[in-house]
């Protein structure tokens, strides 16, 4: 019951056609139109919680380090970090939950730039209801998106925490993430906690419903989203990785600083994810925060070796643990590339 998540991604796969012949390299081809290098973006979800992708297509950022690219939403965050460690595609946008797993089985992928800087995930409970920490929740129910969603791997490590033990002490069920799914399996008892991303909670808010959090104060700051990247294209394309990292830091640059132009281009891009606006604006704000540096001098992309070891001590946790052996992140955190994502 270890795998992945949900959360982005990005892979390289390039093409190049130009006047009835073509020149190709290891990695992929450049388009005839304009020299631009294509790329598809795969993205483990569609819309706002992937904004900065959507924005760096739309505002020229990735044309202007001279990519050509496609974004391809919705194959969740196992596909992601299946793909790039296979070498399938070079790079990929994902939940470090859904990595870290895959370290500790020694799969050939690198964390390149940390996309967010708080826990995307929240534990919580009716405001009603007399549970109020984690560990009175044995013998209860507790409702996720899928038992493959990238919260369950977070939800066992915070279980172990308290002491509790998936399928011994809890039982674990997918629900789905729609806010009717979720507030029907309230109402009719069907489970009384639910784990769950940003994007699903906040459409459960926007639906009056009033919760209270469970989340430990330790699991609050945590890291969640992170560019990954396969050996491979460090090793031969660096440059690549640098013009893809750039180009998203420049996409949240943007919709910090002028949120109203960032909202706009969502309406147009994912119309149906704003049919609600004020509910669409909600989404879009939320997952800007989470984009938001906490020291804005370290710039973005900014990977916190310290964070993501408490991840890898959290997720040891557990009977049996997610993770089981010594994961070196030395070795798979790479910072080398973020002080030119940021030359901008």
């Amino acid at each position: 019951m270890r795998k992945k998540i949900l959360l982005l991604i990005l892979s390289a796969i390039l093409l190049l056609s130009a006047c009835g012949s073509k020149a190709t390299t290891d990695t992929g081809t450049k388009s005839a139109s304009g020299g631009l290098e294509k790329l598809e973006l795969i993205l483990a979800a569609e819309g706002t919680t992937m904004f900065y992708a959507y924005v760096a297509r739309d505002k020229g950022f990735f044309k202007e380090e001279g990519l050509d690219v496609e974004l391809i939403a919705g194959k969740g965050g196992t596909y992601v970090v299946q793909q790039v460690g296979a070498g399938q595609v070079d790079f990929g946008i994902t939940a470090i939950a859904a990595v870290l797993p895959a370290w500790d089985k020694d799969v050939a992928l690198q964390s390149v730039y940390q996309v967010n800087y708080k826990n995307l995930f929240d534990f919580m409970v009716p405001k009603d209801s007399a549970i109020t920490d984690i560990q009175q929740l044995k013998g209860k129910r507790i409702g996720v998106s899928d038992l493959s969603g990238g919260e369950v791997p977070m939800v066992r490590s915070i279980l172990a925490s308290a002491g509790l033990t998936v399928d011994k002490d809890v039982t674990l069920r997918a629900i789905g993430s729609e806010a009717t799914s979720i507030l029907t399996a309230f109402e009719k008892g069907d489970i009384e906690a639910y784990i769950g991303g940003a994007h699903d909670l906040v459409s459960l808010y926007a639906r009056g419903f009033e919760s209270k959090s469970l989340i430990p104060t330790e699991f609050q700051a945590l890291p969640s989203t992170t560019i990954v990247a396969s050996d491979k294209v460090i090793k031969e394309r660096p440059e690549l990785v640098e013009k893809v990292n750039r180009a998203i830091a420049k996409a949240t640059d943007f919709a910090i600083k002028d949120p109203d132009a960032a909202f706009d281009l969502m309406k147009k891009v994912i119309p149906e994810q704003y049919t609600d606006e004020k509910v669409g604006r909600i989404f879009l704000d939320t997952f800007i925060e989470l984009c938001t540096l906490k020291d804005p001098t370290k710039g973005y992309g900014y990977i916190e070796k310290a964070s993501w070891q408490k991840l890898v001590d959290q997720f040891k946790q557990g009977d049996p643990p997610v993770i089981t052996g010594d994961i070196d992140l030395d070795k798979h955190l790479n910072s080398s590339f973020l002080e030119k994502a940021n030359e901008f």
